[in-house]
C-alpha cells in the first residue's frame, strides 16, 4: 500500500470520527444539525426539524475549536429521510460557496484539526477545565463531573447489578472527577422505570456500598441522586401535588408533538403513558403523604451515607416530584404548599432540610435543577432564580442546571433546541449570577472540551457536566488531559439512548462497538444462572432414571431442583401418577446418592393439557427455572410432535433458559 492511499484512509477515518454540528435557518425558524457527511458539492446531517425537499435553507458553517467566526453558505434541501423514531437524514445541495467556505470545507472533509497543529492541548490549553475543586468538604480533582443519566442496568429488584458496577467504574477510571449515579428511588410509590435503582429499605445497602467502592477507588468522588417520580411514577396510585388539571389545548400540544416526533408502537406507548398519567393523577397528595416522602427522602440519603458515597444529590428537575411542586402548571394546591412562589418552593426547601437532619451539616447535599419547564405558564428562569437563592440560604452543596420537562420535551422545537451544543449553558450563567457561594454545574450537550473551557472562562459555571459525551467514552476526561484529544469518541446526538428508554429497554450508544453492545446484552438478558434453579422432565422410564443419576452428578450441591412429570394416560389418572410419584422418588434417592440435599428436591407431577412439551414449557415458565434437563432417547422414542421429538421442539423454543439434553 502506497503512502497516499494510507493517508487517505486516515483522513476517511478522521471525517468519520470527528464531531461536527451546523446551524441553520428555514422559513425564518433555527434548526440545529449533527454533519454526516460533507463534500464541496454539498453535504448530508441529521435534524430533529421536519423538512421537505426543495426548500431553501440557509447554513451556518465552522470548524470547531478555531477563533473563526462561522460562514453562511446558501443550499437546498434534495432529499429527506426519516430515521428511527425521532429525528430525519438530510441531504442538500451547495447552491453557492465563497472562497472562505471553500477553504473552511477542505479542511473539514481534510480531517485538519487546528489544535493538533498548534501542539497545543491537555491542561495547557485546558486549565480551568483540570484544576481542583473544592465542593464543600471533598475536593475534585478536575472540573468534570459525570451528570446523572439513567441507564436501566440494575437489576430486576432494584438492587445494583455488576453490569452497573462495571459501567460506573470504566467512567471513574476514565479520569472524571465526580460521579452523580441516577436516580435511586427512596419510596415503591416513586418508580419510573423497570430496572431502577431503588434506596428505599436497608437491604440495597450492601450493593450500592459495593457501587459507591468501585467509584472511589477508581478516582472519582461518588454522589447518589435520589428521586421519587410523583405523578410520572410506574404505579397505579400517584402521589403528586394535585389532579391533572392542565388545559384541553395543552394536552393537544403534547401528543401532538409526540405524534410529530415518535413513530409506530412507540408513539402509541409514550401517548398511552401520558394519558394514563392524566387519568390516574386524580388527587393531591395529603399532608400526611406529604411528611412520609420528605422522611423518605431522609432515609434513603441515610443510607446512602452509610453505603459509603461522598454526597447525595435531590432530583428536582425533568418533571419529577419535588419539580412538581415548584411549578405553578402541576401545582395546583390551596394550601401552603401551592399558590405563590413561595408556597410551591416549601416542599423541596423542606426535603432539603429533612436530608440533612439525616445526614448531617458535614454531609454535602446538591441539588438537580430545574431552570425552566420551557412550557407557557410553566415554572421559568425568573422563578427559578429566587429558588436557587433560598436553596443556597439552606447550605446545598450545588446546583445541576438542567431544562426541559417530559411535557416539553417531543415540542419539536425543544426537540430541536436540545440538540444545539450547551443548550442550557446560559440557564446555569444566569443562576451563577445569583448566587454568590453556590458551585453551579453547567450540563447539556457539552461534547467538545473547548466549550467546557469557555463556559468556565466565561463564569456560566463552576463545574461541567457530561452525560452522554461519558457514555459515548468514558476516557474522554484522560485523553483530553494526555494530549489525545483527536482519539475522543464524540457523542453524535443520534437519540439511540433516547430511543432505548422509549422502548422500555437497557440504554446503549450508537458510537459503541459491536463486543460493548452485545457484552452488554449478555449480561443483561434476565437468564439465571444456568445451575440455580433447575427443572428435571422425566417420562417413565428406567433410561429416564439412568439420565437423572447422570445429571445429579453434573449439577452438584445448593441447588434447587425440581423432579416433573406430565402424565399423558387418559384412564385411571390417581393410579398412573401414583406410580409416577413412586418413580420420582426413586429418582430423588438417586439424587441424594450424588450428594444433593434431601430439601432442595421436590417432586410434581401435572396432568397434560396443551401437550408434553407445552405443558413443560409452562412450568418452565411459572417457576422461573435457569436450567431444564431432559433425556434425549426416552423422550424422543415417548412423544413425536409436529416440530419433531419433545427435546427438540424444547431446545428451540424455550426462552431465557438453558435446556440440557442427556443421550
Amino acid at each position: 500500500m502506497n503512502s497516499a492511499d494510507d493517508g487517505g484512509r486516515r483522513r476517511k477515518h478522521v471525517r468519520k470520527d470527528f464531531y461536527g454540528q451546523i446551524e441553520g435557518i428555514v422559513r425564518g425558524s433555527t434548526f440545529y444539525g449533527t454533519i454526516q457527511n460533507l463534500s464541496l458539492g454539498g453535504m448530508c446531517f441529521e435534524v430533529d426539524y421536519l423538512f421537505r425537499a426543495g426548500v431553501d435553507l440557509c447554513l451556518m458553517f465552522k470548524v470547531f475549536d478555531t477563533e473563526q467566526k462561522p460562514i453562511e453558505v446558501k443550499a437546498e434541501v434534495v432529499w429527506v429521510q426519516p430515521l428511527h423514531m425521532l429525528f430525519n437524514r438530510v441531504g442538500v445541495r451547495f447552491k453557492e460557496l465563497a472562497p472562505k467556505a471553500k477553504r473552511i470545507i477542505k479542511a473539514y472533509i481534510s480531517g485538519l484539526k487546528i489544535e493538533s497543529e498548534a501542539g497545543v492541548s491537555g491542561p495547557s490549553k485546558y486549565p480551568l477545565l483540570f484544576s481542583a475543586f473544592k465542593l464543600s468538604n471533598v475536593t475534585l480533582k478536575n472540573r468534570l463531573t459525570m451528570a446523572p443519566m439513567f441507564w436501566g442496568y440494575a437489576n430486576k429488584d432494584g438492587s445494583v447489578s455488576q453490569m452497573l458496577i462495571d459501567s460506573y467504574r470504566e467512567i471513574a477510571l476514565g479520569g472524571v472527577g465526580m460521579i452523580v449515579v441516577a436516580n435511586a428511588v427512596i419510596d415503591r410509590s416513586g418508580i419510573m422505570a423497570s430496572r431502577c435503582l431503588r434506596i428505599d429499605q436497608d437491604r440495597f445497602i450492601p450493593g450500592l456500598a459495593k457501587l459507591a467502592e468501585a467509584i472511589k477507588s477508581s478516582g472519582a468522588v461518588a454522589c447518589l441522586q435520589i428521586n421519587h417520580a410523583g405523578r410520572w411514577a410506574k404505579v397505579d396510585k400517584l402521589l403528586a401535588p394535585s389532579a391533572a388539571t392542565m388545559g384541553v389545548s395543552t394536552k393537544l400540544g403534547v401528543l401532538g408533538g409526540i405524534r410529530e416526533e415518535v413513530t409506530g408502537r412507540y408513539q402509541i406507548r409514550l401517548v398511552n403513558k401520558f394519558l394514563l398519567m392524566l387519568m390516574n393523577c386524580r388527587q393531591g397528595m395529603t399532608l400526611e403523604q406529604i411528611q412520609f416522602v420528605k422522611e423518605s427522602y431522609g432515609q434513603a440519603a441515610l443510607r446512602a451515607q452509610k453505603a459509603g458515597f461522598d454526597m447525595v444529590e435531590l432530583h428536582g428537575a425533568t418533571a419529577y416530584l419535588l419539580a412538581q411542586f415548584l411549578s405553578p402548571r402541576s401545582n395546583k394546591r390551596s394550601d401552603g404548599y401551592g399558590g405563590s412562589l413561595e408556597n410551591r418552593m416549601r416542599f423541596p426547601l423542606e426535603t432539603l432540610q429533612t436530608v440533612k437532619e439525616f445526614v448531617g451539616n458535614d454531609f454535602p447535599v446538591g441539588y438537580r435543577f430545574l431552570a425552566d419547564e420551557w412550557l407557557p405558564g410553566g415554572f421559568d428562569i425568573k422563578e427559578a432564580k429566587i429558588f436557587a437563592q433560598n436553596l443556597e440560604r439552606l447550605g446545598v452543596a450545588y446546583v445541576s442546571v438542567t431544562a426541559g420537562t417530559y411535557e416539553s420535551f417531543f415540542l419539536p422545537e425543544i426537540m430541536n433546541r436540545l440538540r444545539k451544543e450547551g443548550y442550557a449553558a446560559h440557564l446555569a450563567g444566569q443562576i451563577t449570577e445569583v448566587v454568590s457561594t453556590t458551585p453551579v454545574v453547567a450540563a447539556g450537550r457539552i461534547v467538545r472540551p473547548a466549550l467546557a473551557e469557555k463556559i468556565l472562562r466565561n463564569n456560566e459555571a463552576d463545574l461541567i457536566g457530561l452525560a452522554r459525551g461519558l457514555f459515548a467514552d468514558p476516557l474522554w476526561p484522560n485523553k483530553v488531559f494526555e494530549r489525545k484529544e483527536s482519539k475522543i469518541v464524540f457523542c453524535t446526538c443520534c437519540n439511540t439512548c433516547l430511543v432505548c428508554v422509549i422502548k422500555g429497554e437497557p440504554v446503549i450508544c450508537g458510537r459503541w462497538d459491536k463486543f460493548k453492545k452485545m457484552n452488554l446484552d449478555i449480561q443483561l438478558k434476565e437468564k439465571r444462572k444456568k445451575w440455580e434453579k433447575i427443572l428435571i422432565a422425566m417420562d417413565d422410564s428406567e433410561d429416564s432414571l439412568e439420565a437423572v443419576e447422570y445429571a445429579g452428578h453434573m449439577i452438584g450441591n445448593d441447588q434447587k431442583i425440581t423432579l416433573f412429570n406430565v402424565l399423558t394416560s387418559e384412564r385411571e389418572i390417581e393410579i398412573a401418577k401414583k406410580k409416577m410419584e413412586a418413580l420420582l422418588a426413586q429418582a430423588k434417592g438417586h439424587l441424594q446418592g450424588t450428594g444433593i440435599n434431601e430439601n432442595d428436591i421436590e417432586i410434581k407431577v401435572a396432568i397434560k393439557k396443551k401437550g408434553v412439551s407445552h405443558d413443560i414449557l409452562e412450568e418452565v415458565k411459572k417457576g422461573e427455572y435457569g436450567s431444564i434437563i431432559l433425556g434425549k432417547g426416552s423422550a424422543s422414542r415417548t412423544h413425536q410432535l409436529l416440530f419433531g421429538s419433545i427435546s427438540n421442539y424444547i431446545v428451540q423454543h424455550a426462552k431465557d433458559c438453558g435446556v440440557w439434553v442427556i443421550d
